[in-house]
């Protein structure tokens, strides 16, 4: 996951725990006030209606209370003009004095045990429940309060309300809060993303930067922008750079210099040698072996004249044709393989075309074959593979020697590291496979060492760039 991906996600999961955090109490608060006042509203108008009948319903319970019970009829009508409530007025002996719906008869028995909110009320305290209805498939808020006349309990009122107003305001509320919530993340996650893009392409600079001075670029740097630690950390990078730079460049020089002026003298030493060796006699032993030993001496120079070389950037990049290159190689070593007993078999798939350099690319194939050619017995058959494969172009050069321990594997790069098939093999300066690695890497590409049998190294270099 990248770091902009991070830092969004970072900021998402931020500003949903917030907006949770806040937006959950706030609706619950706003569903908790509103079925508060909603009862409280359903509360006032009992407790109001009960005391316009309370010197009426004494009377309305009567033989002769025809008026006063139209009088609480009149006001219960009045007080239930809402068609989602129902107001039932009782007397003391919990008798039906008025109901706003005409369901049930005056003077019939309403305060049963189904109905225990009246019985309470007509103990005089005031009875607040829910009770869900069957008939209207919805949940009732039944408000009692006690009729009183002169201290004494005449009578009850009862309010039944449907919720599903209040539940519908509710809903309403929290969808509101809800897409205030959507809007205030969606608001943070496009403000994390203008943040998170410029701090990305910072980081993507400086690691651009350090890849190309990773592939041997001592000219990359990384821009000096951005925020103060970005800024300090492409600063201390660039330093880095630059002494990296400088103590490279100071090594090449010095190899390059010490490797040129060692030619000369070299030079004057064999033909002393040779001299000493053609006048015969005792000298003249000692003197061949002195030139195997300047002869050894001279392959080492020039193989680091060869590293040295590859460590330069003057060389330009260039379409090779690498099946072409494995032929020109296969030509140019079968004498020698004739020579130590060994064949040489080439193929080639199409034409796997690299970028780089045609003359690095010869050198590196050189020395895999020159390798595969001196640390083979004889009758071994060294093999080279020049194709197209997962979208690189591949050389393979591979033996039917003894192979490379697995133990040596990871170290066989290493500048003079001769392992025990190369010790056993003769003298050699350890720098072929570093020498070959340098040259690939240097256009971008890649040397692996395979899995046997024998030893298969593999130089896998990028495409021209119109084929990519």
């Amino acid at each position: 996951m990248t770091f902009r991906a991070r830092l969004v996600l970072a900021a998402f999961y931020v500003l949903t725990a917030v907006v949770l955090a806040l937006v959950i109490p706030l609706a619950l608060t706003v569903e908790r006030r509103a079925e508060s006042d909603f009862r409280s509203a359903v509360l006032g108008d009992a407790a109001i209606l009960a005391a316009r009948v309370a010197d009426l319903v004494p009377q309305a319970s009567g033989e002769a209370g025809g008026e006063a019970a139209n009088s609480v009829a009149a006001l219960v009508e009045e007080s239930a003009s809402d068609p989602e409530r129902r107001v039932v007025v009782v007397d003391e002996q919990g008798r039906v004095v008025a109901d706003s719906e005409g369901a049930v008869q005056p003077g019939t028995q309403f305060a049963t045990a189904e109905r225990p909110e009246l019985q309470t009320a007509l103990r005089g305290m005031i009875d607040t429940r829910k009770r869900a209805s069957e008939t209207l498939g919805d949940e009732l808020l039944l408000v009692t309060v006690p009729v009183v006349d002169q201290g004494q309990v005449a009578g009850a009122v009862r309010v039944s309300a449907s919720t599903d107003d209040i539940q519908s305001n509710v809903r309403e509320s929290w969808l509101r809060l809800a897409v205030l919530g959507v809007a205030v993340i969606a608001a943070g996650l496009v403000l994390a993303w203008l943040v998170a893009v410029p701090l990305s392409r910072q980081i993507r600079n400086l690691s651009l930067a350090s890849a190309r001075l990773g592939r041997g670029e001592l000219d990359a740097r990384a821009p000096e922008e951005g925020p103060q630690e970005l800024e300090q950390l492409a600063r201390s990078f660039n330093r880095m750079a630059d002494s990296l730079g400088g103590n490279l460049e100071a090594q090449r020089e010095f190899i390059a210099n010490a490797s040129h002026q060692l030619r000369t003298p070299l030079t004057g030493m064999r033909l002393r040698l040779e001299a000493i060796r053609a006048e015969g006699g005792p000298a003249a032993e000692e003197a061949e072996k002195a030139e195997a030993d300047l002869e050894r001496l001279s392959s080492i120079v020039d193989d680091l004249l060869a590293l040295a070389g590859a460590s330069s950037r003057d060389a330009t990049a260039v379409t090779v044709d690498l099946a072409e290159i494995a032929r020109e190689a296969a030509g140019r070593w079968r004498q020698a393989a004739d020579a130590a007993g060994t064949r040489i078999e080439l193929e080639t798939h199409g034409r796997p075309l690299a970028w780089a350099d045609r003359e690095d690319v010869a050198h590196a194939l050189d020395n895999l074959v020159d390798n595969a050619i001196r640390y083979s017995p004889g009758g071994a058959e060294v093999r080279i593979d020049a194709e197209r494969r997962d979208g690189s172009a591949v050389l393979l050069v591979s033996d039917t020697g003894p192979g490379i321990p697995p133990e040596e594997h990871a170290r066989v790069f290493e500048r003079f590291y001769r392992g025990a098939t190369g010790r056993r093999a003769g003298p050699g300066s350890g720098l072929g496979l570093p020498i070959v690695a340098a040259l690939v890497e240097r256009w971008g590409g890649e040397v692996r060492l395979l899995d046997g049998p024998g030893t298969r190294i593999e130089a896998a270099f990028r495409p021209p760039p119109t084929e990519r």
